[in-house]
């Protein structure tokens, strides 16, 4: 055996333990500049989403309630235990729900690390560190990994900036000229009120 590589022992193997390469095996290797640059888009893209996986908040707001009913069930199997009737037990375990529910406890803290059979609640807090870390940094929450390589994209970033730019100023510009009516018409209506006089 060489670097962890082969048989311990060839005895039985029926082989002397001599481990050499397939050489008729043939990889597929694709090339990078066969591939085009909105099929790596797409790949970008698909493996961005898959980082960046979404919590599931319906499973999230069953775990929760999941929680709140474990406890109710607690306090029930405890009061059995002691003796209470059926319908006190019935009555005191809905208040104890009751109080839960207002209560509403908030999400777990940042630093608790949540079980790692949960992945959503795992989802949620790997959002939360990277939102964090995101407003840290000042990064935008449009931003895109690695159009900084991409030089279509800068281009089109560009002008979606100049367009957005152009809008503003329109926007502007007609923001001045309603301003400029309405102190027309007040400078009017407060000559003819002079007039009035």
């Amino acid at each position: 055996m060489y670097n962890g590589i082969g048989l311990t022992t060839p005895r039985g193997s029926g082989t002397n333990g001599y481990v050499q390469r397939n050489l008729s095996s043939v990889r597929a290797k694709r090339q990078r500049d066969e591939r085009g640059g909105e099929r790596d888009e797409k790949d970008r893209e698909r493996l961005e989403s898959q980082l960046n996986r979404q919590p599931n908040a319906d499973i999230l707001e069953h775990q929760r309630k999941r929680q709140l009913e474990v406890k109710c069930a607690e306090l029930q199997g405890m009061m059995e235990e002691q003796g209470y009737s059926a319908e006190e037990i019935e009555e005191k375990v809905n208040s104890f729900r009751m109080m839960l529910q207002e209560k509403e406890e908030p999400p777990t803290a940042p630093t608790d690390r949540p079980a790692v059979t949960e992945t959503h609640a795992l989802a949620a807090a790997n959002q939360q560190k990277n939102d964090r870390l995101r407003e840290a940094f000042g990064i935008a929450t449009d931003y895109v990994d690695g159009s900084s390589f991409h030089p279509e994209r800068k281009e089109r970033e560009k002008e979606k900036r100049e367009q957005e730019r152009m809008e503003r100023e329109k926007q502007q510009k007609y923001m001045l000229e309603v301003e400029s009516l309405d102190a027309e018409r007040r400078l009017l209506g407060e000559a003819e009120a002079g007039r009035r006089v």
